[in-house]
């Protein structure tokens, strides 16, 4: 019996040791892993720092000038997220962004000046930039583009104007490959005016202008062009309405507004028409009549009539 008590003893003698060895073994291997997982942190966290850091990961700012506006363009590998400007000490204002790439135009001071920009991205990193414009006694106005012509008209006038002096005017019609420009022949001369012939329908022209100074004005304008206006007749014969439209250019559309109570006729495609008779009202009517012709051009026509049985 002793001898067993001995034998158990010495198996429970030996398990402890190897007990107590399985449960160092444990938390030394943990504590490895432990150390290794934060060695591991902090070298990740320095590499995220010296990417952030690195030059090669600022945003690329262009910052120039049009007419009477700094132009700042910016892109970036991660999101912008806002831009933050002033001039000189000033007060600072804020533009959220939320793309790669942003396009913005300020408008200039009247005086020298410095541009402080601030690009902020979606960490929350901030690079400073800064750009000195020099105004003083340098022309920033753009040319002025005047379109004279009505719709329905084959003529129109471009007039550029500068209050300095005007160095070109161009036009291009949406279906032309290469604009028309026009030059100044004189030396300090402030305006170019042009007649152009319209053809009938209803095109888009560009009209770019430029000063000597480099500054550009830039407009786009939907002009309607006819050979002539709708031509709208109204006849009664007392209690009735009849109504006749004829365009040379043919008859598109037609709108009749009778008191209220409105018809209308789509593509018709004809030069001539009649409708009626249509019933009046008695006492007063009004009537509005509109009519869109083949080549686009729209008119209208109010009129009242009296009716007394």
């Amino acid at each position: 019996m002793n001898q067993i008590l001995t034998t158990e003893k010495k198996k429970r003698e030996n398990k402890e040791p190897i007990e107590i060895k399985s449960i160092v073994r444990f938390f030394a291997i943990a504590i490895i892993i432990f150390g290794i997982a934060l060695v591991g942190g902090g070298i990740y966290a320095f590499y995220q720092k010296m990417q952030e850091q690195n030059p090669n990961n600022d945003p690329t700012v262009t910052i120039t000038r049009e007419n009477d506006r700094a132009v700042i363009s910016v892109s970036n590998n991660i999101e912008i997220n806002k831009i933050i400007y002033s001039w000189n000490e000033g007060e600072t204002t804020e533009l959220p962004e939320g793309k790669t790439s942003a396009t913005e135009e300020i408008v200039l001071p009247n005086e020298n000046s410095t541009l402080n920009l601030v690009i902020e991205d979606a960490k929350g990193r901030r690079i400073n930039y800064q750009k000195e414009f020099i105004l003083e006694g340098v022309d920033i106005t753009k040319p002025t583009i005047e379109v004279a012509t009505e719709n329905g008209s084959n003529k129109m006038m471009i007039i550029a104007k500068d209050e300095t002096a005007i160095q070109y005017v161009s036009y291009q019609w949406e279906d032309e490959e290469q604009p028309t420009i026009i030059e100044a022949t004189q030396e300090g001369q402030t305006e170019i005016s042009k007649e152009i012939s319209l053809a009938p329908g209803t095109k888009t022209i560009k009209i770019i202008a430029e000063d000597k100074n480099g500054n550009v004005e830039e407009i786009e304008k939907e002009i309607v062009a006819t050979t002539s206006k709708p031509k709208v007749m109204l006849m009664t014969d007392g209690a009735n309405l009849i109504v006749e439209i004829e365009d040379k250019d043919g008859i598109k559309d037609v709108e009749i507004n009778i008191n209220g109570a409105v018809k209308s006729a789509k593509d018709i495609n004809q030069l001539h028409i009649k409708v009626g008779p249509v019933k009046l009202q008695e006492g007063n009517n009004t009537i509005k009549i509109t009519v869109t012709n083949m080549s686009g051009y729209t008119g209208s026509i109010t009129k009242e009539l009296q009716y007394t049985p």
